[in-house]
């Protein structure tokens, strides 16, 4: 009996058409371009400080191993204001509720900036339930709005909300891990 449900399990394991149709390489680039732009944006914020040589960052390679993409080099962007190290270390893309999460890790604590939709305010908006009332059919894919992504900061205060990235929330952000 057991060696059974081993079999359906192992069978359930197995690769699906709508694995197949996945195109893992593409998934991946088209995070690394994600994670490119975000460290672009981030380094404008920064550029005044840099300029006047009170701040500098650098990028180290990194490997990122995701259950679905295998291992893959990433960079990892390194700021130095000062006595204070910041990493924003790329966590992966195949994860739930978002396209991309990056940990911002200073010496008093981190913070995630997450890739998600961006009308979503808080993480109850990434759910979405479709419910079939008297015969009527969900919306077709093709009725759905296109998602547009945006990278926004997870809070830490309950309940977690998302907060747009611009220079003053990532200023805070970095302050706050900083524990300035």
């Amino acid at each position: 009996m057991e060696t059974k449900e081993f079999e359906r399990f192992v069978a359930s394991q197995q690769e699906t058409n709508v694995d197949a149709k996945i195109d893992r390489v593409q998934m991946r680039d088209e995070w690394l371009s994600e994670l490119a732009s975000l460290y672009r944006k981030i380094a404008g914020f920064l550029q005044d400080y840099v300029s006047a040589g009170s701040i500098s960052y650098g990028y180290t390679k990194i490997e990122v191993t995701e259950p679905e993409l295998g291992t893959y080099t990433a960079k990892r962007m390194d700021i130095s204001i000062g006595r204070q190290h910041i990493s924003l270390v790329p966590v992966g893309t195949f994860l739930v509720g978002c396209k991309g999460r990056v940990d911002a890790e200073g010496s008093a604590g981190r913070a995630q900036l997450l890739l998600v939709n961006e009308r979503a305010k808080s993480a109850a908006d990434l759910i979405k339930v479709t419910v079939n009332i008297k015969g009527t059919a969900p919306p077709s894919p093709r009725e759905r709005q296109p998602i547009s992504w945006a990278w926004k900061i997870l809070t830490t205060t309950v309940p977690k909300r998302f907060v747009d990235l611009d220079k003053e929330s990532f200023f805070a952000l970095l302050m706050e891990i900083a524990n300035a």
